[in-house]
């Protein structure tokens, strides 16, 4: 979609949008629902999902407001699949994938994330979005202690990622593959390439436009602390566990930021820093509070077990390990409620889908013939002359006209004149069903084109000529008036291998000029020609049949 085609209060609401969204601005979620607001008031699908698709991003980057998160990236997924924005569905279904994980359904987040990177099949090569989507299967990979496959998406992501520097959040999401890329290093035990990862964020950090807040983040003060620690820097190492202290223990933390207190928690524990830990883990249970996520208060249990064994305070770890007992019970109920609602969206997405299916195929076909129409020749054709072109094959248009149709109609009558081309139709469709690499279209009127892929001009003269012997012998209607017109079908078709700038139109106007004399000289026959330019010399040395 472009944000142009929607006026220039919609272009300069988006460009706000994308602004605070960029400087992840407390004002984000303000932004995004103004621009909400003005779709709504223009009613238009595309932007309601795109807008629908912004407002639920801005509640999972800055909220603890899990359920406004949801209801929105619902419609969003609802609008966008129905006007089939591939780019947005892409994100939708990675926004999907982060939640399974976060409701600890890492089989079902991966099956998201690949259907995201089905959708970017569809869209722009050099978008960023299957970056996001390898980022997240990395995860899963890293979680499961799959190192090594891990690093191999989140190397494949940042290729991605860079591939569009106009992305609102470029720097942060290179910023985030740095630092895993740094996590998985330091487990691998790759000093060097640790410290190539620590330099690569100190370089972006002085690149110009750069949001400077992004180096605060939890993500990279930790990897920065855990860094400098692995590579004993210890005065830089002291310097970001400091800060990075500060802030879990006087800060509320959204959704995504849940699991790395906990590491950070337990990368303190191990250095001994436990009275910052147990002021971080009474900090935390705010924010647990407010996103009311089971498998998140279980992680949280977890940790407290952890620490309390460690501090041999047996009254609280006894307390932590019924709390991780009951998080435990409301997790299993959760993932069955989960299951159904992510199945619920599987279901409402596939019936959008078959029906947006059947609605382009009725958009591509002639209600009369059942052959492709128009607009199913022209969007097939550039696709077909395209590839032509790259593999240097032959590609032939044939024009096909219907003789003395418009006699024969006027004689017997429309609907005899439409079962005429019926059967005229399911002659072309019975040589496409044989010969795959055939394709017809009904042009309109009674004249049709075929485009023949990769044939050379015997295979396509046997084609040609079969289909006119086959109509020629076809029993129409001449009951009322047996002497009436005679049914026949003439033909004119161009076969050459295209060159860069040739579309359709070159091909079916050398086809077209070339019936024209067919019909001038004697209906019923088949030509073929090489040239574009049609002449008497170029139709005497064209082949006839």
């Amino acid at each position: 979609m472009k944000i142009q085609d929607y006026g220039q209060d919609v272009v300069l609401l988006n460009e706000e949008m994308l602004s605070e969204r960029a400087k992840m601005s407390g004002n984000l979620i303000g932004a995004c629902n103004k621009l909400l607001k003005r779709a709504k008031e223009i009613d238009n699908i595309n932007l309601l999902g795109y807008s629908y698709y912004y407002v639920a991003d801005a509640y999972y980057l800055l909220s603890t407001d899990y359920r406004k998160f949801n209801t929105n990236l619902l419609k969003a997924i609802e609008y966008l699949q129905t006007c089939g924005d591939n780019e947005h569905l892409a994100r939708c279904y990675n926004l999907l994938g982060i939640d399974a994980l976060n409701h600890g359904n890492p089989e079902l987040a991966l099956d998201f994330f690949l259907s995201g990177l089905k959708y970017c099949e569809a869209i722009d090569k050099n978008s960023s979005i299957p970056g996001f989507l390898k980022f997240n299967i990395g995860q899963i990979y890293y979680d499961n202690g799959e190192i090594k496959q891990a690093l191999g998406y989140i190397r494949s992501a940042y290729r991605d990622i860079r591939k569009n520097k106009k992305d609102s959040l470029y720097y942060r999401n290179l910023l985030y593959c740095y630092c895993f890329q740094a996590d998985c290093y330091i487990i691998l035990d790759k000093k060097d390439s640790v410290e190539k990862c620590l330099q690569g964020i100190e370089q972006l950090e002085q690149a110009d436009g750069v949001n400077l807040d992004l180096f605060q983040d939890l993500p990279v003060l930790d990897i920065k602390m855990r860094g400098y620690h692995y590579l004993g820097e210890m005065e830089l190492y002291e310097k970001y566990s400091d800060m990075l202290s500060y802030q879990l223990q006087n800060n509320k933390f959204p959704l995504d930021s849940m699991e790395d207190i906990y590491v950070v928690c337990r990368f303190f524990m191990k250095v001994g820093r436990y009275g910052e830990v147990k002021r971080i883990i009474k900090n935390s249970e705010r924010s647990l509070k407010e996103l009311n996520i089971p498998n998140l208060a279980k992680g949280h249990a977890k940790l407290r077990i952890e620490f309390y064994e460690k501090m041999k305070e047996t009254k609280e770890k006894n307390q932590a390990l019924l709390d991780y007992y009951n998080a435990s019970l409301e997790q299993e109920k959760e993932s069955i409620v989960n299951y159904k609602f992510f199945m619920n969206i599987r279901n409402r997405l596939s019936s959008i889908e078959k029906e947006n299916i059947m609605l382009i195929k009725q958009a591509e076909t002639d209600p009369l013939t059942g052959l492709g129409n128009r607009y199913g020749l022209n969007k097939y054709a550039d696709k077909a002359f395209e590839e032509a072109y790259a593999g240097q094959y032959s590609l032939a248009v044939e024009i096909l006209d219907v003789d003395n149709f418009k006699l024969y109609n006027d004689t017997y009558g429309h609907q005899v004149g439409d079962l005429c081309l019926k059967k005229i139709s399911e002659v072309i469709s019975n040589l496409c069903t044989v010969r795959k690499s055939v394709h017809a279209y009904r042009y309109g009127g009674d004249e049709f084109v075929l485009i023949y892929e990769n044939m050379n001009d015997e295979e396509i003269m046997e084609c040609a000529t079969s289909l006119r012997d086959q109509v020629a012998s076809l029993k129409f209607d001449s009951r009322r008036y047996p002497s009436g017109p005679v049914v026949t079908i003439s033909q004119g078709i161009r076969n050459s291998v295209p060159s860069e700038t040739n579309k359709l139109w070159d091909y079916m106007y050398a086809a077209d000029n070339a019936l024209y004399d067919v019909k001038e000289h004697k209906k019923g026959e088949v030509v073929l020609l090489h040239k574009a330019i049609i002449s008497q010399k170029s139709l005497d040395e064209a082949q006839h049949s």
